[in-house]
């Protein structure tokens, strides 16, 4: 088990009070059954379900080259390989 402490305003911890009370179980209990109810965690991430994945390419105008040398096409600098500005 891990032990959690959390700050929480007056009026804040007085409702969690109120509400556990009012369910006939202590604070702890409260939180606990209320935490039970979380979705379960996703141990693996299936990167073909997420939708940038999923997106289809496009045509495009740009050169060839822009992942590589983009910086060189926003700001006109020498790019990391050495070449000049594209100008």
């Amino acid at each position: 088990m891990t032990t959690i402490t959390i700050k929480l305003p007056k009026i804040d911890y007085q409702r969690l009070e109120k509400a556990a009370k009012q369910s006939g179980k202590s604070i702890q209990t409260f939180i606990y059954e209320w935490i039970i109810q979380l979705p379960e965690i996703e141990e693996s991430f299936d990167v073909t379900q997420d939708p940038v994945f999923q997106m289809e390419g496009y045509d495009s105008d740009a050169p060839p080259d822009l992942s590589f040398n983009l910086d060189r096409y926003l700001y006109e600098e020498e790019s990391p390989n050495g070449e000049g500005s594209p100008k």
